[in-house]
């Protein structure tokens, strides 16, 4: 075997082993959604026509429809409350949803009940200040941080490497730590007409015939 057969090999077992997967028992994936080289554990149900790509996902999560979840290195943990992701959103690669955290009102942020006490209720050592929802056609930049409460409206864009703790509007571009707004998307009407269509609920025959009409209701504003 030469020098160049030997390179080859080994990039085709890297390939490989990035497309492997750990996929949990618990674990509910719907019809054409596609997961390579990702971890899932957990209470999490995927919708269909979902990408998975090079993603950890631990927890009770609840991803809907045409999501795209595009590594690497997207971790999705949830380990108190909830993750919910709507329909049609995109997630780029080294995002962070961090559900939990350490408990820094105590006398230590170390997992004293867990390493220490062997409890065996993991829970014991964390905080959530609550669930995680991501509505639908969210949008979330590259190497940005998502933390326990946040709420992200349809519509929204997050800014790369933006941390966001709270409310997010609907159709707000907001960037930052912690993320703040810095403009909408289209005028008010539009995002109200937008939001009144529910196009992401549509069967996707009828969103295809409709497309022309969805667009014809954002080509003239000024945002």
């Amino acid at each position: 075997m030469n020098f160049l057969q030997k390179i080859i090999n080994k990039v085709g077992l890297k390939r490989m082993i990035e497309n492997q997967n750990y996929i949990g028992s618990q674990v509910l994936i719907g019809k054409n959604t596609i997961v390579k080289g990702s971890n899932i554990s957990g209470r999490i149900a995927i919708g269909h026509d979902c990408k998975i790509y090079r993603a950890d996902l631990n927890g009770n999560i609840e991803i809907g429809n045409f999501t795209s979840i595009w590594g690497p290195n997207i971790d999705l943990n949830a380990l108190v409350n909830g993750i919910k992701i709507g329909n049609y959103c995109s997630i780029a690669k080294n995002v962070t949803f961090q559900e939990f955290n350490h408990d820094y009102s105590r006398f230590t942020t170390y997992y004293i009940n867990k390493n220490i006490l062997k409890n065996k209720d993991h829970k014991s050592d964390l905080v959530s200040k609550g669930s995680i929802l991501i509505e639908h056609d969210v949008w979330i930049g590259a190497h940005s941080v998502i933390l326990s409460g946040a709420h992200i409206s349809t519509g929204a864009i997050v800014a790369a490497n933006s941390v966001v703790t709270g409310f997010v509007p609907p159709y707000a571009i907001v960037g930052g730590t912690p993320a703040k707004i810095i403009k909408s998307r289209f005028e008010l009407e539009v995002c109200t007409q937008l939001l009144e269509s529910r196009w992401w609920d549509l069967p996707l025959n009828e969103l295809k015939n409709r497309i022309d009409e969805f667009q014809e209701i954002v080509k003239n504003t000024n945002a």
